[in-house]
């Protein structure tokens, strides 16, 4: 019985050898919704940078300012800090490939980028598309 319980670390049980396992796929936790794996950069019309890349540059300090268009912040626009020696400013840019979009009924969400770029002291908003002086429709 404690066989059964508590199987062996040395052998991989074969649910294990089948998916890994992680909190959104495991029973103790049994999260629904786990398998969207963020915006198809394929299906934007503008220029990008892909999520991964944003969250290195995040991390490193390289990100001036975000830009999240609202009610949920599915887009959001990035402003990397310019590399040393350049004047120029940079232009905004779409935060791309795998970028969480709201899922109401799962667990991907634009949320918690905005607190990744609250917890770097990035400052950061929220626009209103069709009020002020933003990027797209």
């Amino acid at each position: 019985l404690g066989a059964l319980l508590f199987p062996s670390n040395n052998k991989a049980s074969a649910a294990e050898e089948v998916a890994e396992w992680t909190p959104f796929n495991g029973l103790i936790y049994n999260y629904r919704g786990g398998e969207f794996g963020g915006l198809d950069a394929s299906t934007l019309n503008e220029p990008s940078v892909p999520f991964q890349e944003f969250g290195k540059r995040l991390e490193a300090g390289e990100v001036a300012f975000v830009e999240f268009l609202a009610p949920d912040g599915d887009k959001a626009y990035v402003t990397f800090k310019p590399k040393e020696g350049d004047a120029s400013a940079a232009a905004p840019i779409r935060i791309g490939e795998g970028y969480p979009i709201e899922q109401h009924d799962g667990w991907s969400s634009p949320s918690f980028v905005v607190r990744a770029v609250k917890n770097n002291d990035v400052p950061y908003k929220f626009v209103v598309p069709g009020l002020g002086n933003n990027f797209s429709n």
